[in-house]
């Protein structure tokens, strides 16, 4: 290395001394320089083409993570990817899509671990409750449904009805977070160990509700959620035990308690 250096330094020193011959230095330097930078690239070349090919990068393990609901062994499926895909050759963003298709998966995020492992991490939905329409549908707390209901999955959810397909997203995207509030609300009640078994939407807008342990309609209006269920909690433990004395409840007075009591016969 010392030696080329030395003689570069003389090819430098002559065309200082004589004229016309530091264009000469130059033009060899020149092509001393593209014959090495082109040697380079090949060899680049030859070594990209070992690398995406060799056997030493064809995926042997895909680990997924985050799935309950959904078998790996189907996210694997879905995933499309052959026993002799090369790690490099993957487009992940190809791969996420495909597997989004799964109507548990929520997101995905594909990760390579070199030389040949694959990680598939998945985040699902989780439901919140469930539509009654044509047929029964999960909703996620941000009111998205996501899922129709298989004979497996369960139904221990707060039913919502009153709705019908045409006033669900995207042809009523306001109907979106009407369905995450009202979910939302369920949720609030039920962890107040009240129990709730149905969400009804009402034509004319508002809610009622259907607790568990008192089979009386509680209609609640909309909004101010939190004052409602602390009326609502009142009157559960005022009378509590005497469901069958009333027909119906409305909260929806601001600061109010109206009970409808039944015809006595």
């Amino acid at each position: 290395m010392w030696a080329a250096g030395l003689a570069l330094c003389g090819l430098m020193l002559l065309g200082w001394l004589y004229d016309g011959y530091s264009v000469e230095i130059y033009r060899q330097v020149r092509r001393g320089l593209e014959n090495a930078a082109g040697g380079v690239q090949a060899v680049v070349r030859k070594t990209s083409a070992f690398v995406l090919t060799h056997p030493y990068f064809a995926i042997r393990e895909v680990k997924v993570l985050g799935a309950e609901k959904v078998k790996g062994a189907d996210i694997v499926v879905m995933s499309g990817l052959g026993p002799h895909t090369r790690i490099w050759n993957i487009d992940p963003a190809e791969v996420e899509e495909r597997v989004r298709r799964h109507p548990w998966v929520k997101a995905v995020l594909i990760r390579r671990e070199l030389p040949a492992r694959l990680v598939i991490t998945v985040e699902e939905w989780r439901p919140g409750a469930i539509v009654a329409l044509d047929k029964l549908y999960y909703v996620a707390d941000n009111g998205v449904i996501f899922k129709a209901l298989d004979e497996e999955d369960s139904v221990d959810f707060p039913f919502i009805t009153g709705l019908r397909a045409a006033e669900l997203p995207p042809r009523e995207p306001g109907t979106r977070k009407k369905l995450s509030q009202a979910v939302a609300f369920g949720q609030t009640v039920e962890r107040a160990a009240l129990g709730l078994s149905e969400i009804r939407f009402q034509p004319g807008g508002g809610i009622v509700l259907y607790p568990v342990s008192y089979s009386v309609p509680f209609h609640v209006g909309w909004g101010d959620w939190d004052e409602k269920l602390n009326r609502l909690q009142w009157f559960l433990r005022e009378f509590q035990g005497q469901g069958a004395r009333f027909k119906a409840v409305d909260l929806s007075f601001r600061g109010q308690v109206v009970a409808r009591p039944r015809k006595r016969v």
